[in-house]
């Protein structure tokens, strides 16, 4: 579980890395080149999922009204990456934030109490948050392998994202 959990974050990253890099082709001034360093550090230093999803959201809109053409060929697929960003912070943060436990159930009551069973190891937020705990129940609960599900598919998503930035990329060619 541990090592799933180290790996989506990982992938995740990369998935930030690759969306650092198309902010820096959609808000380069030069039509010639695009300069990573400073759009991309601009990009590192907000740490909120939404905000970057934001500001990917906005530098890409003005991007494509700027060139029609590349809007026709490659905004569709555009604005579906983004989407799939925008979905996947969330999990992201589960993930990020949520706590490997063994999960019990309480089942009837013995002559010695109320009996426990456990039903096995799972990813599941922690107690004191009261959007993803509530009423005794978590909101998610998550094995090793829905972790590694979102690891795959945070991956499939940095490498589309990076195919485009390949393609709208002056430098690329």
């Amino acid at each position: 579980m541990f090592d799933a959990v180290g790996r989506a974050l990982t992938e995740w990253e990369t998935l930030e890395v690759e969306c650092a890099k198309m902010f820096a082709v959609f808000v380069s001034a030069n039509q010639k080149r695009t300069y990573h360093a400073p759009a991309v550090r601009a990009y590192g230093t907000i740490t909120s999922a939404d905000t970057r999803y934001k500001m990917l959201k906005l530098a890409s809109e003005s991007y494509f009204e700027r060139r029609p053409a590349k809007r026709v060929q490659f905004e569709a697929d555009w604005n579906a990456m983004l989407n799939g960003y925008f979905q996947y912070k969330d999990r992201r943060n589960e993930i990020a934030h949520g706590l490997v436990q063994r999960v019990f159930v309480t089942s009837r009551k013995t002559s010695k109490g109320l009996r426990r069973q456990a039903i096995g190891i799972y990813l599941t937020p922690s107690f004191f948050n009261p959007k993803k705990f509530k009423g005794g129940k978590f909101s998610y609960l998550y094995v090793s392998g829905d972790i590694i599900h979102y690891k795959q598919e945070f991956t499939k998503l940095a490498w589309r994202i990076g195919g485009l930035r390949e393609k709208l990329s002056p430098t690329s060619r």
